[in-house]
């Protein structure tokens, strides 16, 4: 597999960081090193009724992060690198992404072509965040891939325009962006947030600002973008309250231009524009946690290869039976064409830092005899 010039040039800098210069941060300005690991083996069926052997196949993956943050008085590196080898059944999933063009952005090495031998052994590595902060008295400055974390929800936020959500794997992963941020904190909670992402070509950039606050028991802010590419503007609110129950809720418009061909956002040249909205609540009981979120994805967007439809759910429930052991159980469903993923996972603290679970998915689409499936176990240690 061959790297790109700019996955290149970000891993020799993340390397830069861990040589001996960032031991010598460690000592007198405050550096800290660490990962995980997560072997993750499951069988699968992906048939349509039947039992024979073609429907059923074997996956596994192993996964190395590393994590590396380095602080001074007013300065912060930080770089989060991800490397993966998957096998079988994992690896020809990940194939069939590739060909289809739904490979993440942030891939350091994307393989032209499948090859030739049919081979299913893969890896796969990204950075996921390396960025610089710089603080003073009444501003920061944040340079480089970074996660900008405007979600509300737990799985959609229609104002976090930046971030692309990984579900691929057993939990949501949110993915960085390379982008500029400029933040000016005011009173204790409140701050005006400006972003660029500007590209190759500034005039197809992506451009935010954010304002937010705390009042009156409400944690909310108005936002205001532009995707230069795509020819959108956008509006939007957010909020957060926590009362007996935890509400949020998320909306944003977006206006293309005059003319504007359709965008990924999925509104066509002419229209009035398109509006997004999620609104969700978590509560907790005992040693049970609740979850459930409600998404209007406008008129839908085929862009979105996982909800494309208007109308989405998502429930979660956790039984934590005890600070060792838990149990849950989630769905996503995209109302509109009746597919979705159903997820049953048990997991145990096996030792310090390594948690072992056993897990069923299921996935479902109208128009297919029976759903898809996998189930197997995955273990985790940090260091």
């Amino acid at each position: 597999m061959k790297p790109t010039t700019r996955g290149s040039a970000a891993l020799a800098l993340a390397l830069a960081f861990v040589g001996p210069s960032g031991a010598a941060a460690q000592a007198s300005q405050g550096t800290t090193f660490g990962g995980s690991v997560l072997e993750q083996a499951y069988g699968s069926y992906s048939g349509s009724g039947g039992f024979s052997s073609g429907d059923f196949g074997y996956g596994s993956s192993t996964t190395l992060e590393l994590d590396l943050d380095t602080k001074g008085p007013r300065a912060r590196a930080s770089a989060s690198l991800e490397a993966a080898v998957l096998d079988g059944a994992s690896a020809q999933s990940t194939w069939l992404l590739i060909e289809e063009g739904q490979v993440p952005a942030d891939e350091l090495f994307v393989p032209a072509a499948r090859p030739d031998s049919g081979s299913d052994l893969l890896m796969a590595a990204r950075v996921r965040t390396l960025y610089v902060k710089l603080d003073a008295d009444r501003a920061s400055l944040t340079a480089g891939r970074q996660v900008i974390n405007y979600e509300r929800g737990a799985l959609w936020s229609p104002t976090d325009i930046f971030t692309t959500l990984d579900l691929t794997g057993l939990s949501p992963i949110r993915l960085g962006s390379d982008a500029l941020r400029l933040a000016f904190p005011f009173g204790e909670t409140g701050a005006l947030d400006l972003v660029a992402a500007p590209g190759a070509k500034p005039a197809r950039g992506l451009y935010s600002a954010r304002l937010s606050g705390f009042a009156l028991g409400v944690d909310g802010a108005l936002f205001a973008a532009r995707d230069g590419a795509s020819r959108i503007g956008y509006m939007g609110a957010d909020f957060k309250a926590d009362l007996e129950v935890g509400f949020y809720g998320d909306l944003s418009y977006a206006l293309p231009d005059s003319g504007a061909a359709e965008s990924a956002a999925g509104s066509a040249a002419g229209s009035t524009g398109r509006l997004r909205a999620a609104v969700g609540a978590d509560w907790s009981t005992g040693d049970f946690i609740f979850a459930a979120e409600y998404y209007y994805n406008g008129v839908g967007s085929a862009a979105d290869p996982l909800f494309p439809g208007a109308y989405n759910v998502y429930g979660d429930l956790t039984w934590r039976a005890s600070e060792l052991f838990s149990v849950s159980a989630s769905i996503i469903e995209d109302c509109s064409d009746r597919s979705g993923t159903g997820l049953l996972q048990a997991s145990i603290s096996a030792a310090q830092n390594a948690t072992l679970s056993l897990y069923c998915k299921a996935t479902w689409a109208e128009g297919y005899a029976s759903p898809a499936g996998q189930a197997g176990a995955t273990i985790a240690v940090s260091f």
